[in-house]
């Protein structure tokens, strides 16, 4: 029989979090529920449990009231509930939460551990790859798709550019995708009888004798303060939409007016020509990405922009790293965006990406250089294998920062967003190297200097035998519509257009735009558009100068990604649709008759 350990967070509701302006700290005295991808492992779980007979486990650490969540995942058809609660867990960051829970985990003997991809209030999801490097399991993060057969586990992990096939064996950790399965439905009468089943207490005691392994004590990061972010209120021009060619024409002279149809202006940081040496803790190492196609992302070239910066500071070298020995055919780009130094970490097995190969393989090397930091994209496969490499070496780690700084004293500072980016902390870390993952799209690109050459070297590691295997990388995007990282114009999708054939006539006026196009979490549920297009709390965050907004209804979970947009047109039939609240420029108005004029109005302006 197959034993299942599902992994939840209790957290605040979003919209319901409350802030203390005096001590700068969230206040969690309002309601309480598990995290939205948690749900997501349970009902997993329970849907494996009655195809497989398998034997479930809900465990969560936390403060007394967190036994709330085991009694509703006792009542969703969980068969035990383990809570971890004592005042030495309390604190405790990503790294401490892994530490506790494997410690714990690893005793059971479990087939499968489940998590949800990431916890909504802190925007984390370091943990469960953590948890699998601690506990020496394969992992898969971010599943859509799961099959079991024997020993062997056969999914669909979600990529940056669509969907990666991929196989591993048990024991295995899995965090989960909103798309894997429905949270489930708990049946009349289950809440009542959920309170009457045990639930097993845990202290620390009785996982260590070293009470300095967890909390606050156990935590390599800390956060300094708690900066509460204010959006300012948008002041909506309702523009009459009666006449649509008039009513653009109307729209064009405001954007005109708004500064919105001009790209912006940006002073770009010039790259240096001369090659800094490399200093032992004074370096700066870029892990590098490519895609599908094998170029290197726009993301790596942010964090190289970033890493200069950070380089020249620190009086150390910038140190380009990347996997497989092709790396090396991209050196003069990295070159070009201040690296100094390309490192190409060479092994077979590297040549096909996996998890628990990139972490090992990246651990040896670090070993021998002793870096600063270690900047990380906050993409899929960054948030898939950075935090087993940050367990592995019991480093701390910022997931998802949306800035890198330095302190007075040369220390790394990552700004970290939290509950939907209402909040940003500063996170330190007590271990080095530092390291961090950053969110693509958020950091100016440098210009790039055609003079600066970097020295490059090829490392041989020794990588055991990964524990999971990728098939087959698919991409789902649209090569036709420019890509949503960077893009200075977006469309946005809402349900109000319909359906794929609302999504194909918003496409093409993206196309005449030269636009990209995002959508909502509703739209991208519908299977409209691909899933790495959804913006908001559990999507991307853009900040595009010119977002135009076709049948949105304005949810805050998706105009929480759209808090650094210049300037939003909103066309929506509803009135009182939310979306009116965040445009500058409204249209009360059906899209089909609007978007048309508006098309013509923005070619007229092109030619």
């Amino acid at each position: 029989m197959l034993k299942i350990a599902v992994c939840i967070k209790q957290i605040p509701l979003i919209e319901e979090a409350n802030f203390d302006a005096t001590t700068k700290t969230i206040k969690r005295d309002g309601p309480n529920v598990i995290s939205a991808f948690d749900l997501r492992a349970i009902s997993l779980a329970v849907a494996l449990k009655n195809i497989h007979g398998a034997e479930t486990t809900a465990v969560t650490m936390g403060p007394p009231q967190a036994r709330g969540a085991l009694v509703d995942a006792l009542a969703m058809g969980m068969d035990h509930a383990v809570h971890l609660e004592d005042r030495a867990f309390a604190g405790a960051d990503t790294l401490a939460t892994a530490r506790a829970l494997a410690l714990w985990l690893r005793r059971g003997n479990f087939d499968l551990i489940m998590l949800g991809k990431y916890s909504l209030d802190a925007e984390t999801g370091q943990v469960g790859p953590e948890i699998a490097e601690l506990i020496g399991a394969a992992q898969i993060t971010g599943a859509r798709k799961l099959e079991i057969e024997g020993r062997t586990i056969r999914a669909e992990r979600e990529s940056d550019e669509g969907f990666d096939e991929v196989e591993a064996e048990m024991p295995a950790v899995i965090t989960c995708a909103e798309r894997v399965a429905q949270p489930v439905k708990v049946k009349p009468g289950a809440s009542d009888e959920a309170e009457t089943k045990p639930i097993q207490i845990v202290r620390a005691a009785e996982l260590s004798g070293d009470a300095k392994e967890f909390g606050l004590a156990g935590s390599p990061t800390w956060v300094q303060e708690v900066r509460v972010v204010t959006t300012p209120k948008t002041e909506c021009r309702l523009i009459d939409a009666q006449d649509p060619e008039r009513a653009a024409t109307e729209v064009m002279s405001a954007l005109e007016g708004l500064g919105a149809l001009k790209p912006r202006m940006h002073t770009r940081r010039q790259i240096a020509a001369a090659r800094r040496a490399s200093k032992r803790d004074r370096d700066v190492w870029i892990i590098c990405e490519t895609d599908l196609e094998g170029r290197i992302t726009r993301g790596t070239l942010e964090l190289l922009s970033r890493g200069d910066e950070l380089a020249s500071r620190l009086g150390g070298a910038l140190v380009a790293v990347g996997f497989d020995a092709g790396i090396t055919r991209h050196a003069g780009l990295l070159a070009s965006f201040g690296a100094d130094q390309v490192i190409a970490i060479d092994h077979p097995v590297l040549s096909s990406y996996t998890p628990e190969a990139a972490a090992e393989a990246v651990a040896k090397i670090v070993s021998m250089h002793a870096p600063w930091g270690i900047l990380i994209g906050a993409t899929e496969r960054g948030r898939d294998w950075g935090p087993r490499l940050a367990a592995r070496l019991r480093l701390g780690l910022t997931g998802d920062a949306i800035d890198i700084e330095l302190d007075a004293e040369n220390r790394m500072v990552a700004l970290k967003p939290a509950f939907g980016g209402n909040i940003v902390a500063p996170i330190y870390s007590k271990t080095f190297p530092q390291m961090a993952t950053v969110r693509p799209g958020v950091l100016e690109l440098a210009a790039p200097s055609e003079a600066k050459q970097a020295e490059v070297q090829t490392v041989r590691v020794q990588v055991s035998p990964p524990k999971s295997r990728l098939i087959k990388a698919h991409s789902t995007l649209d090569p036709t519509i420019v890509p949503l990282e960077g893009a200075e114009v977006v469309v946005g999708i809402g349900t109000g257009v319909g359906g794929p054939e609302g999504v194909a006539k918003v496409a093409a006026f993206a196309r005449v735009l030269g636009a990209a196009m995002c959508a909502t979490r509703r739209v991208t549920d519908q299977g409209w558009v691909p899933r790495q297009l959804q913006v908001g709390l559990t999507g991307k965050s853009i900040d595009p100068r010119l977002y135009i907004a076709v049948g949105v209804r304005g949810a805050p979970n998706h105009t929480c990604g759209l808090k650094r947009a210049q300037t939003v047109v909103a066309i929506n039939n509803d009135a009182d649709a939310l979306i009116f609240e965040r445009a500058n420029i409204g249209l009360v108005a059906d899209w089909q008759t609007m978007l048309p004029a508006l098309q013509d109005a923005f070619q007229r302006r092109l030619q």
